[in-house]
């Protein structure tokens, strides 16, 4: 005879792992997007000095020359969607897990989140590549003997090349943190509560540390120190909408849309440090 065991099914979902934004930390929104998708940004070239000439009989500050300028300009290209639908007989018969709001705060957490901060980290590394910032320290496998000396000596770098000195974020993968660990100069000890909400972790040359999934970086990359000021990250729109019993479906359709961008101010650039593995 056979035997028939019940099941029966908990009235919530069991979630996905996932970790939220990392890259907000290293990121500004200077320049206003508002009615445009275009904003250009200008920038005054330096003049060359040189000597006074008391003797002249006239131009003795040298031969005056218009003040030139060089322009950026960015355009915003991410617009992101997706849509889904609950059917009311689905959200019924499923003990009325399926929410509308509840599925919003999924996706963006599990899938809004990581794609983010992938594209602006991609972003910041591949302008690194072009102006040779992932090459201030040798590409090797980190170890928990070159950790230290290769934060420190992109960091010097950095400021070397009249980089800022305060202010630095360090991104890292969680193997490069396991390193510098391992460090006697890692300092988790003074870290508000503020910042750890933010994801620092800790403390190194005066520059605080976001563990970030290896995940969200490019290949062969484990480590990106920057400066707020460097990366401009314009989230234009964010639109969620929810629809009730819309034509053609019983139930609701819900549909979102994210218009972002990460440009990267290469006046700037020499405030990013980039680490390479290979």
């Amino acid at each position: 005879m056979a035997i028939n065991l019940a099941a029966k099914f908990a009235p919530k979902t069991s979630e996905l792992l996932y970790t939220e934004r990392k890259t907000q930390l290293v990121t500004n929104n200077d320049y206003d997007f508002d009615g445009v998708d275009t904003v250009k940004i200008y920038t005054l070239t330096d003049p060359t000095i040189g000597n006074y000439d008391p003797s002249g009989s006239a131009n003795r500050y040298g031969n005056p020359t218009e003040v030139e300028d060089t322009l950026q300009t960015f355009t915003l290209s991410r617009d992101r969607a997706w849509t889904k639908t609950i059917d009311k007989s689905n959200m019924q018969d499923s003990m009325k897990v399926r929410s509308a709001a509840k599925y919003l705060a999924q996706a963006t957490r599990n899938v809004l989140a990581p794609e983010i901060d992938t594209y602006i980290i991609a972003a910041i590394c591949t302008a690194a590549a072009v102006y040779n910032r992932d090459d201030i320290v040798a590409d090797a496998a980190t170890t928990a003997v070159n950790a230290y000396t290769n934060f420190t000596d992109i960091v010097a770098d950095i400021i070397d090349n009249d980089g800022p000195s305060e202010g630095l974020i360090a991104l890292a993968t969680p193997q490069y943190v396991a390193k510098l660990k391992q460090s006697s100069l890692y300092d988790s000890s003074d870290i508000g509560l503020k910042d750890r909400k933010a994801g620092v972790v800790g403390v190194v040359d005066g520059v605080k540390i976001v563990k970030v999934p290896s995940s969200r970086f490019p290949a062969s990359t484990d480590l990106v120190i920057t400066h707020p000021m460097v990366t401009v990250s314009p989230e234009k729109l964010i639109d969620t909408s929810v629809h009730t019993d819309p034509q053609g479906i019983s139930g609701t359709l819900i549909e979102y849309r994210h218009r972002y961008d990460a440009f990267i101010d290469i006046n700037k650039i020499n405030a990013v440090g980039v680490h390479k593995t290979a």
